[in-house]
């Protein structure tokens, strides 16, 4: 059985809310201490429910109960999700909204893009135009929680939104009826030397049906080998994974194995299908914070010999969980497994809370994540979650279906750890400027996101080759100064320029011409990127580029190659 969702129809009698013995069902026998537990639970209970300071609905109480067991079981993959939750626990990529993307500003919403598919698409909707009321009530000066939380809203529900628009004198009315809003998370580009690159945020339910358009649409335009980065990729539905491996794997090849303490769901997935890209090489960008599907994925690739894996190594969450549905429209997620790649490899690498990605899908927090995997990787980010162990002296050995040596210990280690690059000395100087005067990354970003608006209003015949200009700089310096109370160090700001042009570049091109654009503007910066793509455009076959990582046939030749790119 190749496929399997991980959404089980099975349902648990965990919880029953309304009785009083809601811990003893009649599925198992229970030891007398165990009744004396029970029995010590309820008069704690009913103790808290009758006489505590404060009134607390004895149903909740029961709730707070469920959520203090999983917070004892320290699994910080375990989670009881009640309905609010629901969409974002369950990896669904789609939300109640009219499928805008927005940023607040003092002047009322700007609109960035319209999302296709989606219910703003159906009206005439354009980039740079300000909704400055939104059911009657004023925009202005509104945060981006307030804006988001207003357009957002249950599916089928009405929102009567007033747009301002340049060179048109009176307000346009919409009134744009909230649906679902499918966020595609594969972003295909074709790079120097006809290499395709994917980019892929997240694997939700249509992941590979998106990989597999995006990478036919590469082919079509001339590419002869494919990257794909899973940077910042923190997992989302097996099924995708396995079927997404599918796609470059023989059939009957093994694609992970699941090893549980139930049988039921101890399961072995394997392809089912040919090859799609027979020949095709291929390369697997991976860092510390790919994680759970990426990193089924990139082991079964690389474990068949399939794709060389570059960056560092990843976050090592191998560990399946089951969503069982609970009364109310609730649900447990339950850590019911161990992942083990084809050679054996296990993923998993144990970790704490503290140590654990919190990238929401859809959050504002999650699209900075994806925007510093792809455009930031010179910066090195102190906030960053931890990146797996690279060094494999010490770790098990294990060997690929054609002989090559990989390494477990959790996580899965790379072919080639390729490190992205640090800022240049002026660069980094300027940096420290920004954090002395009290400006950090994130507010540095968000006033280049204001500049690029209002570069463009007052620039419209911008085009896409646009260079970032002296004079761009200036302006850009003169709205630091005027929107901060911050004194910025002049001489660090002229001699790190290139770092300004780098940010202004990608956010101008985004604004602008579209993500696409500034993905691009993005990775003419990043190293790791450059590496496989110079590798890519050497390599005729996957056994030639695999070869480049074989130390023991000739290292020199990786060496120069990877030099090429600096």
């Amino acid at each position: 059985m190749p496929y399997r969702s991980l959404l089980s129809a099975v349902p648990v009698g965990l919880i029953a809310f309304a009785t009083s013995g809601w811990l003893l069902q009649d599925s198992a026998p229970f030891t007398a201490d165990v009744r004396v537990a029970h029995s010590l639970f309820e008069r704690v209970h009913d103790h808290i429910a009758d006489r505590y300071v404060d009134k607390i609905d004895a149903a909740e109480l029961y709730e707070m109960a469920v959520d203090g067991l999983l917070k004892e079981l320290g699994d910080p993959y375990a989670a009881f999700i009640r309905p609010r939750d629901r969409n974002a626990a369950l990896l669904n990529a789609n939300y109640g909204g009219v499928g805008m993307r927005i940023f607040a500003e003092e002047e009322g919403i700007t609109v960035l893009s319209v999302i296709g598919n989606s219910p703003s698409s159906q009206l005439d909707i354009r980039p740079l135009d300000r909704i400055v009321e939104v059911d009657g009530a004023s925009t202005l000066g509104w945060s981006q929680q307030e804006a988001t939380s207003a357009l957002k809203g249950p599916r089928g529900e009405p929102v009567d939104i007033t747009i301002s628009r340049a060179g048109t004198a009176s307000p346009i009315q919409y009134r744009i009826v909230r649906d679902d809003v499918h966020l595609v998370a594969a972003k295909p580009l074709l790079l120097e030397g006809n290499v395709g690159y994917v980019y892929l945020s997240q694997f939700s339910v249509s992941a590979r049906q998106e990989v597999e358009d995006a990478i036919d649409g590469l082919l079509e335009r001339g590419a002869t080998s494919l990257i794909l980065d899973l940077r910042y990729n923190k997992g989302g539905i097996l099924r995708e994974a396995v079927a997404l491996s599918d796609l470059f794997l023989q059939p009957d090849q093994e694609v992970v194995d699941t090893r549980a303490r139930d049988p039921r769901d101890s399961q072995t997935y394997r392809a089912a299908d040919i090859d799609r890209y027979p020949g095709l090489p291929m390369a697997v960008i991976i860092n510390g914070t790919s994680a759970s599907a990426s990193e089924i994925v990139a082991g079964s690739l690389q474990d068949h010999d399939r794709a060389l894996l570059l960056g560092t190594t990843t976050f090592g969450k191998g560990v399946m969980q089951n969503v069982f549905p609970l009364p109310g429209d609730r649900y447990l997620r339950l850590t019911t497994g161990t992942w083990f790649t084809p050679s054996g490899r296990s993923i998993h690498l144990p970790r704490s809370d503290e140590d654990q990605p919190d990238f929401s899908l859809g959050s504002q927090a999650f699209n900075d994540a994806v925007s510093a995997a792809l455009t930031l990787d010179p910066i090195d980010d102190p906030d960053a979650p931890p990146a797996g162990d690279d060094e494999p002296e010490e770790r098990e050995m294990f060997r690929t279906s054609g002989g090559r040596l990989v390494y477990g210990g959790g996580g899965i280690t790379p072919d080639l750890i390729v490190r992205p690059d640090t800022l240049m000395a002026a660069e980094q100087a300027l940096r420290l400027s920004f954090l002395d005067a009290g400006l950090a990354p994130g507010e540095v970003d968000e006033m280049s996101l204001r500049f690029a608006l209002q570069w463009m209003r007052t620039h419209p015949e911008l085009t896409p080759d646009f260079v970032v200009s002296a004079e761009m700089r200036r302006a850009f310096f003169e709205l630091l100064d005027e929107q901060t109370e911050v004194q910025l160090d002049t001489e660090a700001y002229r001699t790190g320029r290139g770092l300004i042009e780098f940010q202004l570049g990608r956010r101008i091109a985004s604004t602008a011409f579209g993500e696409l654009a500034g993905i691009e503007r993005g990775l003419r910066r990043n190293t790791v990127v450059a590496n496989a793509a110079a590798l890519l455009r050497v390599a005729d076959s996957p056994e030639a580029l695999l070869a480049l990582a074989l130390p023991d046939i000739d290292e020199s030749v990786a060496r120069e190659v990877l030099q090429e790119s600096r």
